[in-house]
């Protein structure tokens, strides 16, 4: 069944705290229920990470990692 698939949304982030809470909204508002989200975020330095972070908080599907040189 299609439903059991689990399907891996990976988001990458860069200093995108203007637009990143829309995105991982988008993904929420799926009527898809299976999924899980990895957002890679490249070391921003904006308060990416701050909104990332909260919505981990509000979403074990959620997951963050982060890519380092």
């Amino acid at each position: 069944m299609l439903s059991d698939n689990l399907v891996s949304v990976i988001m990458p982030s860069y200093n995108s705290g203007e637009f990143i809470k829309d995105a991982i909204n988008s993904v929420l508002m799926q009527t898809y229920t299976s999924w899980e989200m990895i957002i890679v975020d490249d070391c921003s330095n904006d308060d990416s990470v701050k909104i990332i972070e909260q919505a981990i908080k509000n979403n074990p599907k959620i997951h963050k990692t982060c890519q380092h040189i």
